[in-house]
């Protein structure tokens, strides 16, 4: 699996294309999502067996193996990410109406956004289908996140901001929430913003007072 994610840091200025891209670096994003989604489709994904028919379940089980072959194949660090967005896409399209086929395309998307493929990750993602239950919200809103993110490396400010406002709103998870809203903030830095910029690091330290990352910004 992919080794240990970056630590990020929290006192960037995006101001241009460059910066946005040392931000997201930094951050750690593109070794996160294999991170995070393996995480996810670990602990949450086999619950689909429970609320199914015996076939759907059964045809769920062959889609997550395929899913972990996958993931286990293209896991490592230094992976060909265009040959694990293609694997992963195969999987979508064999068991595109399971669970874990919808999760094979968000990690389809990923890896693509990994290999800076905008265009197939963009529409990759685009497949992505929303899910229900906390598990569902968790990756729904990793996948605004992604859409946020894909619209950031194409300098689309504006179109990030609308994502990264929609992903703070559609998990309950801390650790998704102060991802977000710190995308968001420098979103709206980037774009001259900084009324909207402080009001999101303000409803932050509000939300979660115990979490420290935000408060020197705030002026």
């Amino acid at each position: 699996m992919a080794k240990k994610m970056q630590t990020p840091e929290t006192d960037i200025m995006v101001e241009s294309k460059g910066m946005v891209e040392s931000f997201f670096d930094k951050y750690g994003n593109k070794i996160m999502w294999a991170l995070v989604a393996v995480t996810i489709v670990v602990v949450g994904l086999f619950v689909w067996n429970n609320q199914s028919a015996k076939a759907e379940a059964e045809a769920e089980q062959k889609a997550q193996a395929a899913l972990f072959g996958v993931m286990i194949e293209y896991g490592d660090a230094d992976v060909d990410n265009v040959a694990a967005a293609e694997a992963y896409a195969a999987v979508n399209k064999k068991y595109q109406d399971a669970a874990a086929g919808n999760v094979a395309i968000f990690m389809s998307a990923s890896s693509y956004l990994q290999a800076n493929e905008l265009d197939k990750a963009k529409a990759a993602i685009a497949k992505y289908k929303n899910m229900e239950g906390d598990f569902g919200k968790t990756i729904n809103s990793l996948a605004l996140t992604m859409k946020g993110d894909i619209a950031v490396e194409e300098a689309d400010y504006k179109t990030a901001a609308t994502h990264f406002a929609k992903a703070l709103k559609a998990s309950t998870s801390e650790t998704l929430y102060v991802k977000n809203a710190k995308k968001l903030a420098l979103v709206y830095e980037a774009m001259g913003d900084d009324a909207n910029a402080q009001q999101v690091y303000k409803n932050a330290v509000k939300k979660y007072p115990e979490n420290k990352s935000f408060e020197k910004y705030i002026k």
